[in-house]
């Protein structure tokens, strides 16, 4: 038999590249993107940290500085208030929003006092959001990092529904009950998971 015949009678089949197996996997997936870049942030404890996946996606999203602040609508050109819906004073930026911001500050008071958080105090609030919260994980008891992840998480994505809030329902809330509805997500987080034997 010639090897034209040996082709002709061989299926077709589809093989991702990508792995050794040929089979695609999402882990694949997502390492591919960043092929040919080089970024200095590790974000594998987000992934592993004691929030809702949604949660965890936008945390990602936010540390690479992708959630659509006014910052990054201007530089697709779409019509926005540039001034920080929080603070009313300050360009609304990732970082801003999430760290430097009055309003996020005392938002994140309350909750360091709630979760016995007293120990990262003396950490800097200089410098990026995922600095300032690496410094944050190196204070923390290595086995209760992840609930440290998760508590940062909530306390980011509640802040991020507070601007939604008053960007899209001209509503807002005052920091302590924007903190007393982060406790609640992460109170309920950790009932899910106990509740659900901490598979989750």
């Amino acid at each position: 038999m010639s090897q034209i015949q040996l082709i002709e009678n061989t299926e077709d089949s589809i093989r991702w590249r990508w792995t050794v197996d040929g089979e695609y996997t999402a882990k694949s997936a997502y390492c591919i993107q960043f092929q040919g870049t080089f970024s200095k942030l590790k974000l594998q404890p987000i992934w592993k940290a004691k929030a809702e996946p949604k949660c965890r996606f936008f945390a990602w999203t936010l540390l690479h500085k992708k959630i659509l602040t006014a910052n990054n609508l201007i530089k697709r050109n779409w019509p926005n208030d540039p001034v920080c819906k929080l603070c009313g004073i300050d360009l609304e930026t990732p970082i801003h929003l999430c760290k430097d911001c009055t309003f996020s500050r005392q938002v994140w008071s309350f909750i360091k006092r709630w979760f016995s958080l007293s120990v990262i105090d003396t950490v800097g609030m200089t410098g990026s959001l995922y600095n300032y919260w690496r410094k944050c994980r190196i204070k923390i008891d290595k086995y209760q990092r992840k609930a440290f992840d998760g508590i940062m998480i909530y306390f980011l994505w509640n802040l991020w529904k507070e601007r939604n809030r008053r960007t899209f329902q001209n509503k807002s809330l005052q920091p302590s009950p924007v903190a007393l509805l982060c406790k609640e997500d992460i109170e309920q987080y950790q009932l899910a998971t106990r509740f659900h034997g901490g598979s989750r």
